[in-house]
């Protein structure tokens, strides 16, 4: 049994898409003027139903979790256009992304963010004549990032502790025929331990600094690559989780995203 909410009025809304996210939900809509929002846990479904007056309904396993398929779009993400399966192709480079139960469809001005400063890191190793470079993307969601990376040559280590997101990230990197280039892995900072050109972290605040605690023991880094801000005082609070140092800064609409440069890259040996 799943919870679908529905907020009134809501449709638009990214900072609600966003607490919905980091509530539990598993799928969101936008109806009309209205956000559907789907949860897998019922208590967490009411509480958010709660909290933002909106109307509750049961329904039965995987029921209209799939509606917001008719209402997809292709999107422009850095040098790629991103669509899902279903759509027909419009113009290359492409990213053929499902995201199945994941996040990362590659409507979220977070991914485009992602997307456009990774593909703008990447073109600055390949003109220092880095053949191959190693990115890591944690909390892989859909597997976007990890694909446009590996589309552009890298080799990828993506994890993320939601198993929708394993198997998104696994499917995509196979519909995208890079497969062979993205190791994908459950878990997290850990399970990507190693050194890297490049690491990629599309995630709300909260959850960069929960990685960051962990980020040095197990991750020897170029620059990182962080979205999934807010505008204003998240930017500051990242850069400070990651002993990081701000060098770029771009944004589209209330959301940023940031390149760092880590005061001290060495992870611990613990």
């Amino acid at each position: 049994m799943h919870i679908l909410v529905t907020v009134s009025g809501a449709a638009g809304d990214e900072l609600l898409s966003t607490d919905a996210w980091i509530a539990g939900a598993v799928g969101i809509e936008e109806l009309d003027d209205d956000l559907r929002i789907a949860f897998s846990d019922p208590e967490a479904g009411a509480a958010f139903a709660e909290t933002t007056g909106g109307a509750i309904d049961q329904v039965a396993d995987d029921t209209g979790l799939d509606e917001w398929r008719t209402h997809a779009e292709t999107y422009r993400a850095g040098p790629f256009t991103i669509r899902p399966p279903w759509l027909p192709q419009i113009e290359l480079p492409e990213l053929v992304i499902d995201p199945g139960r994941a996040f990362g469809s590659g409507s979220h001005a977070s991914t485009q963010l992602a997307v456009e400063l990774l593909s703008d890191q990447l073109r600055v190793l390949t003109d220092q004549a880095v053949s191959s470079p190693r990115v890591a993307d944690i909390g892989c969601g859909s597997g976007v990032l990890a694909v446009a990376a590996a589309t552009l040559g890298a080799t990828c280590i993506a994890t993320d502790i939601d198993p929708a997101a394993i198997d998104a990230t696994t499917a995509n990197a196979a519909t995208n025929g890079v497969a062979a280039a993205i190791e994908v892995r459950p878990g997290s900072t850990k399970e990507a331990s190693g050194t890297y050109e490049l690491v990629v972290v599309n995630v709300t605040i909260d959850v960069h600094e929960a990685i960051a605690a962990n980020f040095r023991r197990h991750l020897a880094a170029g620059p990182v690559v962080v979205a999934g801000l807010l505008a204003g005082p998240q930017e500051q609070r990242a850069a400070d989780a990651y002993n990081a140092k701000i060098v770029e800064r771009r944004q589209q609409g209330e959301w940023v995203g940031l390149v760092l440069h880590l005061h001290d890259a060495t992870p611990s040996d613990r």
